[in-house]
C-alpha cells in the first residue's frame, strides 16, 4: 500500500492542507499519509485521471454510421474481431482505479482538509467520498456496458466481478462474474450514496459548489447515470425487456430531469461542447484549448486529415425541414438532396455544396475534397464529419487558431433520450403515467432543431405533424421514431455502436456512399454506391471478457461464442 501510495502523491495532488507538516512522503508511514488530504486524496484525484476524455469516433465506424477515411482502418468490422486482438475496453484500467477508489473509501474519512476552518473540513471530507462513490460507480458501469453478456448454457446475463474492497494478495482472486442484475443493484447502491451526500451541480463563486468544481461528480450526475444503468438493464439483449423493468428506468429518468428542473428547454446546439456553463451539460471534464479535433476531421479544403466520413446511410436518416423522413416527405427533392432538410444535417456533416468559413466543401468528381483532389483520399462516402468541430478554428497556414473546448460525459439530451425510449416502452407514447410523457420530451427535442426551434416548443404551441403522426400511429411506431432520434441526437458521439447491440438490432450493413459528377453546365448528378460491408458474428453482439483475464482466473466465465 504505501509503495502505491507514494508513486500516486508525488504526482497527483488536489487540495493543500493548512500546516502541514513538510517531511520528505519517505519519511511517513501509513497513517500520516492518510491523515492529509495533500496525499490521500491523490488516489480520487487518478480515478478522474483515469476517465476516458476522448470522443469515441472509432467506434462509429464500427456502425452504419461513418467509415473511417483509410480502407481496413476498422477491421473490427470487416470480419476481423477476435479474442486476442480485441480492442474494445479497458479491463485492467478500469480494475485498477476501482481499487484505488476503494482505498480511498476505505481511508478518505479521517483525512485533514483544514485545522483551522472546521466547515471547509467538514464539507471537502463529505463531498470526496461521495465522488469516490459516483467514480466507482461509473467504473463499474464501464465494465457492466462493456463485457455484460451470457455464458454458454447460461440464460441469465452476466456482469463482471463485484469489487468493493481492496483485496489481498493472499485471498482467494479467482473470482466469478456476478450477475447482470446483481452488478446493477451495486451500482446503484454507490449512485445512491453518492446522490444523498453531493451538491446538485456547479455553478457560481462559491468555494465549494462554485465552477471551479466543474468536472467533479455531482448528484444530478448521480441520478443521470442511474437512469441509464437501469435502461440498459431493460434492454433486450440482457433478457426479457418486462414492463417492471422500463417502468424502473423511466422513473429513474423521470427524478432525474425533474430534479434538474422537469422538462424545461434544452439550450441551442450552438458550436458543439465549447461552453462549460452550458444547462445542457450533467458532467463534464474541465476545458482545454485545442484544435486536434479539427486537424483530425476537417476536410482537405480546410487543411484537415477527413478521417471520419459519414455514410449515406446517416445522412438519410436526417428528415426535411417539415420533420418528415426523406423517403415520405412531400419537399425532398433527390436532384438537390440537402435542401430543405433538417438543419441538423448540416451541424453534422459537411456535404458538398455547403459554405464554411467562406470556403466551399467540393466532393464531386474533380473537387478538392474529393479523391485525388486536394488529398489523394479525399471521402470514400462523398462526406466528412462536422459535429464537435467549431467554425472559429481555423487552420490556414500561417493562421491557425484554436478553442477551449470540453468533453462531456453525461448530457440532458441523452437523458431525455433515454426518458422517451424508458416511458414509451412502459406506457406507451401519450399515457400520462408520471408528470410528463415520451411524446412531451420527443416534441421538445424535434422542436430545438433548426427551422423549428424555438426556446419553449411546448409554451409557444409549435407543431409537428409527423410526430404527431406517429404518436397516433402506437408504440412500435414511436420506438422507430424515437431511436432514430437518438441516431441523429449522439452521432459521433460513441452511443450507436451499443445501441444497436442492446436494441438486438442487426449489425451486418451495407454502407452507402455517394458519387457526385459535375458537367459542363455545372449540373450534379448523384450515384449512389456501396462502400464497405460490415460482417459481424451473432455472439459479436457482447464483447468479449480478456482472453489474458480468462487464463489467469478459472471461475471467470467467457461471454458465448468467444
Amino acid at each position: 500500500m504505501r509503495k502505491l501510495l507514494l508513486i500516486l502523491m508525488s504526482v497527483f495532488v488536489l487540495v493543500s492542507c493548512d500546516h502541514l507538516d513538510i517531511r520528505p512522503i519517505q519519511d511517513l508511514n501509513d497513517d500520516e499519509l492518510w491523515s492529509h488530504a495533500t496525499y490521500g486524496e491523490g488516489l480520487l484525484t487518478r480515478a478522474y485521471t483515469n476517465l476516458d476524455r476522448t470522443w469515441d469516433v472509432q467506434s462509429e465506424y464500427y456502425t452504419d454510421n461513418a467509415v473511417p477515411s483509410t480502407p481496413g482502418a476498422n477491421l473490427l468490422a470487416l470480419g476481423g474481431w477476435t479474442l486476442e486482438g480485441n480492442p474494445i475496453g479497458s479491463w485492467d484500467s478500469w480494475y485498477t482505479t476501482i481499487r484505488y477508489l476503494n482505498e480511498f473509501l476505505d481511508n478518505g474519512r479521517t483525512l485533514l482538509y483544514s485545522v483551522t476552518d472546521p466547515v471547509r473540513d467538514r464539507t471537502l471530507k463529505r463531498y470526496r467520498i461521495g465522488e469516490a462513490y459516483f467514480l466507482r460507480a461509473w467504473y463499474q458501469w464501464m465494465l457492466l456496458r462493456t463485457y455484460g453478456g451470457f455464458v454458454a448454457g447460461e440464460t441469465e446475463a452476466m456482469g463482471f466481478p463485484i469489487v468493493t474492497r481492496v483485496l489481498s494478495r493472499e485471498e482467494n482472486l479467482n473470482l466469478p462474474r456476478n450477475t447482470y442484475e446483481e452488478c446493477v443493484a451495486q451500482i446503484v447502491v454507490d449512485l445512491d450514496s453518492a446522490a444523498s451526500i453531493l451538491p446538485d451541480r456547479y455553478t457560481g463563486s462559491d468555494v465549494y459548489l462554485g465552477v471551479r468544481n466543474v468536472g467533479r461528480a455531482s448528484r444530478f450526475a448521480a441520478l443521470t447515470l442511474k437512469a441509464k444503468v437501469y435502461l440498459w438493464a431493460a434492454s433486450p439483449a440482457y433478457g426479457p425487456s418486462t414492463y417492471e423493468l422500463w417502468d424502473r428506468a423511466a422513473r429513474a429518468a423521470h427524478d432525474a430531469i425533474v430534479a434538474q428542473g422537469g422538462n424545461s428547454s434544452l439550450s441551442s446546439y450552438g458550436n458543439w461542447y465549447t461552453s462549460a456553463s452550458s444547462s445542457n451539460f450533467i458532467w463534464l471534464y474541465p476545458a482545454s484549448n485545442t484544435n486536434s479535433l479539427e486537424y483530425s476531421y476537417y476536410p482537405p479544403s480546410l487543411y484537415g486529415s477527413g478521417l471520419c466520413n459519414p455514410s449515406q446511410n446517416l445522412v438519410d436518416a436526417f428528415p426535411t425541414a417539415d420533420g418528415y423522413p426523406i423517403d415520405v416527405s412531400a419537399t425532398y427533392d433527390a436532384d438537390a438532396p440537402y435542401n430543405s432538410r433538417d438543419p441538423r444535417l448540416a451541424l453534422n456533416v459537411f456535404y458538398n455544396g455547403m459554405d464554411y468559413n467562406s470556403t466551399i466543401i467540393s466532393t464531386y468528381d474533380g473537387g478538392n475534397d474529393a479523391p485525388g483532389g486536394l488529398s489523394k483520399q479525399g471521402t470514400r462516402t462523398g462526406y466528412y464529419m462536422r459535429k464537435l468541430l467549431v467554425p472559429t478554428v481555423r487552420l490556414t497556414p500561417g493562421n491557425t487558431t484554436s478553442v477551449e473546448r470540453v468533453f462531456v460525459f453525461l448530457h440532458k439530451t441523452d437523458l431525455y433520450l433515454m426518458f422517451a425510449e424508458a416511458a414509451n416502452e412502459a406506457y406507451g407514447p401519450d399515457v400520462d403515467s408520471l408528470s410528463f410523457t415520451a411524446y412531451d420530451i420527443m416534441r421538445r427535442i424535434r422542436g430545438r432543431s433548426g427551422t423549428r426551434v424555438d426556446s419553449d416548443p411546448v409554451a409557444s404551441g409549435y407543431q409537428d405533424a409527423y410526430l404527431d403522426a406517429q404518436r397516433d400511429a402506437g408504440q412500435d411506431a414511436f420506438r422507430t421514431l424515437i431511436r432514430n432520434e437518438r441516431r441523429l441526437e449522439l452521432a459521433f458521439e460513441g452511443h450507436r455502436f451499443w445501441d444497436l447491440r442492446r436494441w438486438n438490432e442487426p449489425l451486418d450493413h451495407t454502407i452507402r456512399g455517394v458519387q457526385i459528377t459535375k458537367d459542363a453546365s455545372d449540373i450534379l448528378t448523384f450515384n449512389y454506391r456501396d462502400v464497405e460491408e460490415h460482417t459481424f458474428q451473432s455472439y459479436m453482439r457482447y464483447v468479449p471478457v480478456p482472453y489474458t483475464q480468462t487464463l489467469i482466473m478459472s471461475n471467470l466465465k467467457q461471454n458465448q461464442g468467444w
